[in-house]
């Protein structure tokens, strides 16, 4: 999650080993990505844990869909979604079958996307889907505008 080492002057491990969820990237930040990937190219780096691959880290490319659902001509449902790069093809796909619904974050911990399918070959070809948690929060305390959705941990 580090590929330059000017990206790691601030960062604190965490003592215990786990990333602690705290925070949700914007979409400006997903436009205009603030760390470096290994071709010194800028890269909004994350890492999911889903049922069927464990840990893995990727890409998120900054760009969204639109996604309709329609019931008899209308359109019911929008949602966006954006794309989820593996890190590299060493490391094979970000995802699979059975990782849905898992939390995407950066490597601060901060909230990228939920993790809602995906396509292409995984030997090959890899792409995973997620729906950006900004829009996903204003989505849900739109309808529930009392919610508290991450309290604060001890």
């Amino acid at each position: 999650m580090f590929s330059q080492p000017e990206d790691r002057e601030n960062y604190k491990y965490p003592t215990d080993g786990l990333l602690q969820v705290c925070g949700v990237v914007k979409a400006h930040e997903m436009r205009e990505p603030p760390h470096l990937d290994v071709h010194r190219e800028k890269a909004l780096l994350v890492i999911k844990n889903g049922l069927a691959t464990g840990t893995t880290v990727g890409r998120a490319n900054g760009l969204y869909s639109f996604t309709r659902v329609y019931t008899e001509g209308e359109a019911a449902l929008t949602s966006i979604e954006t794309a989820i790069l593996p890190y590299d093809k060493q490391h094979g796909p970000f995802s699979a079958n059975g990782d849905s619904g898992a939390i995407i974050l950066d490597r601060s911990g901060r909230i990228v996307a939920l993790l809602t399918g995906g396509a292409g070959t995984h030997n090959e070809v890899d792409v995973t889907y997620g729906t950006p948690y900004w829009w996903l929060e204003g989505q849900i305390k739109t309808a529930f505008p009392d919610c508290h959705l991450y309290p604060a941990v001890d």
